[in-house]
């Protein structure tokens, strides 16, 4: 399969577009100014193409695609504008979803995110939770959601709402900020250290996702949420990370009222065949910087 990766020079996107180059597809691995890191191994290379273009320019993007895998995004952080988000996050969805049609690609896979919930009071997140009061961000995904479902009749998509993303090269998430602070020694102080955890999924598990979604034939829209196995807590994160990285930071702790919710991807394995790792195994892979 053709399969078009954008977002390749970040840590989702390049570590998803190894992944399927690995599996046997011919990649075409879009950036706008990254550099990106072909696959290791040489017949894989050989199936590797790196596009670089704005994502708002369509004329850069390949006609030849049977499928897009949409992993870019620019999320909430300092120094981000909500008019940035929109640019990058709306406005070029729309060009990709617009190129994908006029090719006739056979399927669109989405890294949307929780953000798109909003605020959740429940106690276990699932697709059947209402969207209530989302941020910038989670509006920017909600609304390219909904331009995919606008086009389910002639491009077949599924929206992945994605916790914190992990792995080699990850930042920008919490765990991934434990990780950096509790590596270089800096203290550490976050809340709440009983709360039940699974919000987090390894890049290889959600690559197997996508793999085996591919595998098939899509119809209509569908929207899956996904997180580890299993539970722990916010406080044996923080341990497995200190112990796994002989961390020597001052770690405080404090209490804080915001809802805390556990994920259940159970319609993800059930639908799609998404198997995660357990959460405790998750964060000790990641933290280990083992070879992934």
């Amino acid at each position: 399969m053709r399969i078009l990766v954008t977002g390749a020079g970040g840590f989702a996107g390049g570590h998803m577009a190894r992944r399927l180059a690995a599996a046997g597809h011919q990649i075409y691995a879009l950036t706008r100014k990254s550099p990106v890191a072909p696959p290791g191994e040489t017949e894989a290379r050989q199936r590797f193409k790196v596009v670089q273009s704005s994502l708002l320019d369509a004329s850069g993007l390949p006609d030849e695609i049977d499928a897009v895998v949409h992993t870019a995004a620019t999320s909430i952080w300092h120094g981000i504008s909500v008019d940035r988000m929109l640019t990058d996050n709306v406005l070029a969805t729309q060009v990709l979803i617009n190129h994908a049609l006029r090719v006739q690609a056979k399927a669109f896979v989405f890294y949307s995110s929780v953000s798109a919930f909003g605020r959740v009071s429940a106690d276990v997140l699932d697709e059947t939770v209402p969207t209530t009061d989302p941020d910038a961000y989670g509006a920017t995904k909600l609304l390219s959601e909904q331009h995919l479902a606008d086009v389910s009749d002639d491009l077949p998509s599924l929206s992945i709402r994605l916790p914190a993303v992990v792995g080699q090269g990850s930042k920008r998430n919490w765990p991934s900020e434990v990780l950096r602070k509790l590596s270089a020694g800096e203290p550490l102080s976050y809340f709440n250290p009983q709360t039940p955890f699974n919000n987090v999924v390894h890049e290889a598990d959600l690559a197997a996702l996508v793999k085996r979604v591919l595998s098939r034939e899509l119809s209509g829209c569908d929207m899956v949420v996904v997180g580890s196995k299993g539970q722990i807590t916010s406080g044996d994160v923080v341990g497995i990370i200190a112990a796994e990285t002989r961390s020597v930071s001052e770690i405080a702790t404090r209490t804080d009222p915001r809802h805390a919710f556990l994920i259940d991807s159970s319609k993800a394995g059930a639908r799609y065949g998404f198997e995660p790792g357990e959460v405790a195994q998750v964060i000790r892979q990641f933290s280990s910087r083992r070879a992934e």
